[in-house]
């Protein structure tokens, strides 16, 4: 049960970090996105905030680190405040408007103005079908618990759905799927319960259904690279199993 509970709790953890790479979130979109109980994430970002792996700011959380942006913004921000005190800045500035406006008809300035502006309305892509494709796992050992996350083109798919293949992880919360963490990937998870040996041989991990919005579109893949959201197999020690190239599979087993 320990082991269990540990394996859990590393699930858990990865969930949040990987929500947070992107951008801050609050607890509720944290609530949303792991699909954790209010208490337990309560509890996990405490730790995770004590580890100094995450930093509250504002009512919102984020990877210690992350706010690199934000204090470049700042910075920016700053500068240009400091130019704008300069009085050749200033008397530049107002040159370079007064040329700018200067050079328009004032006819055609006149009926842009009292001519009414038609609603813009962004019509996103049509999806035009769907497809399912099966994640496997292939000739393996004492398999206790698994992350894999999976890679798209958002711009001529999206994901739809989740079901758990029942090899390792069936429902929540031993089995789950992150999809808000950034354009472009899902996550996908499970592990077994208990002081258990792992699963031998192979299996289906789960199915995941894909909607797009172009005849010719690019097949998704398991990521093995980006480290946030890592692919990652292992047993029943907490030991990671090494990964092979035929060890997982990702094909497309329905297309409508």
């Amino acid at each position: 049960m320990t082991i269990n509970l540990e394996n859990r709790r590393e699930l858990d953890f990865s969930l949040i970090k990987s929500a947070a790479k992107r951008r801050p979130r609050t607890f509720t979109e944290l609530l949303h996105i792991t699909k954790l109980p209010r208490k337990t994430l309560s509890l996990r970002l405490k730790d995770l905030c004590t580890d100094a792996a995450l930093v509250k700011e504002n009512g919102v959380y984020k990877l210690n680190g992350s706010g690199e942006f934000e204090n470049n913004g700042g910075k920016f921000t700053k500068g240009f405040t400091r130019a704008l005190s300069d009085r050749r800045m200033r008397k530049g500035l107002m040159l370079i408007a007064l040329l700018g406006f200067s050079s328009m008809s004032g006819y055609v300035l006149a009926m842009h103005l009292t001519r009414p502006q038609p609603a813009q309305t962004y019509q996103g892509p049509v999806m035009i079908g769907n497809f399912t494709m099966a994640l496997d796992v292939n000739n393996i050992e004492d398999l206790y618990g698994w992350e894999v996350a999976i890679t798209f083109n958002s711009s001529e798919l999206k994901f739809l759905k989740f079901m758990s293949g029942g090899f390792v992880g069936t429902g929540f919360p031993f089995s789950f799927n992150a999809s808000d963490i950034g354009e472009g990937v899902v996550l996908l998870g499970g592990t077994l319960c208990g002081n258990v040996y792992g699963k031998d041989g192979s299996g289906r991990l789960a199915t995941v259904v894909f909607g797009y919005f172009v005849d010719q579109y690019t097949e998704p893949k398991i990521d093995f690279e980006d480290k946030c959201f890592e692919t990652v197999l292992y047993d029943s020690t907490r030991s990671h199993i090494p990964i092979e190239d035929s060890t997982l599979t990702l094909t497309v087993i329905k297309n409508y």
